[in-house]
C-alpha cells in the first residue's frame, strides 16, 4: 500500500458542531487527558481540570472583555462541566474526554475517546474543534482480518475502538500420515479446503470493507499461510493492504489493537516524512505549497488549503473578524468587510479552527525540520 494521506473531517463523521455558532453566548470546549496510565485516580485528572478551569475563566474575562451577564453565563457552563466530571463521568476505558457546553444555546456534547488528548480548556464564541479533528484524522478506519486454516475473524478498528464483526469457521481435512497415492490425494483435498476457507474469508472481508466504507486492511496470518491468501485476495483489498502480522487466531482484542496501532504509527511516520520531503522543493519552486504565517492565513481566507502543516508549539498573536470570519496576523481593520478586527491570543489556533471548518487536513510536525524552518514554522499544501 502506498502512502496515501487519509483524513476524516468532522463533517464526515457526522459531528453536529461543525456549523455551530453562538454570536451572543460563550462556548466552553474541554479536552481532558483521563488516561489511566498517567492518571490512575479520579482525583488526579480532576486536579488538572480544576487548574485549567480557573485559568480559563481569568483569561476569557480579560481577553474577551466579558460583561457581568456573560461571566454569569460562563460560570453556568463551567459549573455544569465540573459537576459532570465529578459526579457522572466514568472512564470505562476512555483515555481522552472532549466536552462542549453552551447551555444558553442548548449545546451539551460529551465525546469520550479511546485515544489520549492534550489538556486544554477554551472559552470562545464557537466550539474549538481542531484538536478533535486532528485526533480523529490521525486514525484510519481499519478492516482487520485474522485467518488460520479453519477460522477467520473480522474486526473494525478506529481511534482506539475495536469491534468484533464476525467469525468464520470451516472444517478442514487434517494432514494424513498415510503415504503413497492416498496421501497425495488427501493432501490435495486439504489444500483445496484451506483455499476455499481463505476465499470465503477474503470475500467476507471485501463485503465488510465496502459496506462500512473502511480505509485500510490489516491482516493477521501465519507466514506459511500468507502466500495462499495473497493469491486469492481481491485486488481492491490488496491495494488497501496497510500491513500484516503473525498473531494467534484466538488473540484478544488488546493484542490485535496493539498490532494494528503499530502499523498505523508506521504509516503516519511515512506520510509525515513524504510530506516534509516535498515541502522544501515545492516552496522553492513556488508551486503547490505556501509558507509563512501571512501567506498561509491568506490561503485559508480564500479556502484554498488542502493540508495545513504546523510545527509543534508554534503560536503567534493575531486578529480575527467576528463579522465575516477573516483571520489576519496584524491588520486592525478587516480587509474583507472593513469591520474592526478582534485581538486573539493565538492566531495559529484560529488557523487550525478555520481549516477544520473548510474540511482541510491538519498535520502537526516536530520542531527543527529544515523544511519547516524554511517555511517559517507554518505551511500549507494548496487545493489549487
Amino acid at each position: 500500500m502506498g502512502v496515501r494521506f487519509i483524513q476524516h473531517p468532522i463533517s464526515n463523521i457526522q459531528h453536529p458542531l461543525l456549523g455551530f455558532t453562538a454570536s451572543e453566548h460563550l462556548v466552553v470546549s474541554l479536552y481532558l487527558d483521563v488516561d489511566g496510565s498517567r492518571f490512575p485516580r479520579k482525583g488526579d485528572y480532576e486536579a488538572e481540570f480544576s487548574f485549567m478551569l480557573h485559568e480559563a475563566r481569568r483569561t476569557a474575562s480579560e481577553s474577551l472583555n466579558l460583561n457581568k451577564a456573560q461571566l454569569e453565563q460562563l460560570d453556568v457552563d463551567l459549573q455544569a462541566v465540573s459537576e459532570f466530571l465529578s459526579l457522572e463521568f466514568r472512564r470505562e476505558g476512555a483515555r481522552g474526554l472532549v466536552m462542549f457546553s453552551c447551555r444558553a444555546e442548548e449545546l451539551w456534547r460529551v465525546v469520550p475517546l479511546k485515544v489520549p488528548v492534550k489538556n486544554c480548556l477554551l472559552v470562545d464564541w464557537k466550539p474549538h474543534l481542531a484538536q478533535l479533528a486532528q485526533t480523529l484524522s490521525r486514525h484510519r478506519r481499519f478492516c482487520v482480518l485474522l485467518a488460520s486454516k479453519e477460522t477467520a475473524r473480522l474486526l473494525e478498528q478506529f481511534a482506539g475502538e475495536i469491534t468484533e464483526n464476525s467469525e468464520i469457521f470451516d472444517t478442514v481435512l487434517k494432514h494424513h500420515s498415510q503415504g503413497g497415492w492416498e496421501q497425495a490425494k488427501l493432501q490435495r483435498r486439504h489444500q483445496l479446503q484451506v483455499r476455499n476457507h481463505l476465499k470465503k474469508a477474503s470475500d467476507a472481508a471485501l463485503n465488510f470493507f465496502q459496506a462500512k466504507s473502511l480505509d485500510a486492511l490489516a491482516v493477521g496470518i501465519a507466514e506459511d499461510l500468507w502466500p495462499d491468501l495473497d493469491k486469492i485476495l481481491h485486488p481492491y483489498l490488496k491495494d488497501c493492504l496497510a500491513g500484516r502480522f503473525n498473531l494467534d487466531i484466538s488473540a484478544d482484542t488488546n493484542e490485535i489493537r496493539n498490532k494494528v496501532d503499530a502499523i498505523e504509527t508506521e504509516i503516519g511516520a511515512r506520510e509525515q516524512e513524504a510530506l516534509l520531503a516535498s515541502l522544501g522543493p515545492e516552496l522553492a519552486a513556488g508551486r503547490s505549497y505556501v509558507g509563512g504565517l501571512d501567506d498561509v492565513l491568506a490561503a485559508l481566507n480564500e479556502r484554498r488549503v488542502e493540508i495545513l502543516i504546523v510545527e509543534n508549539g508554534y503560536s503567534e498573536p493575531g486578529r480575527r473578524c467576528l463579522a465575516c470570519g477573516t483571520i489576519e496576523y496584524g491588520e486592525e481593520s478587516c480587509p474583507s468587510c472593513q469591520e474592526a478586527m478582534q485581538p486573539v491570543g493565538d492566531i495559529v489556533e484560529e488557523a487550525k479552527e478555520l481549516a477544520v471548518r473548510q474540511d482541510s487536513a491538519i498535520m502537526e510536525v516536530p520542531t527543527g525540520h529544515p523544511s519547516m524552518a524554511q517555511a517559517g514554522k507554518i505551511a500549507a499544501k494548496l487545493r489549487y
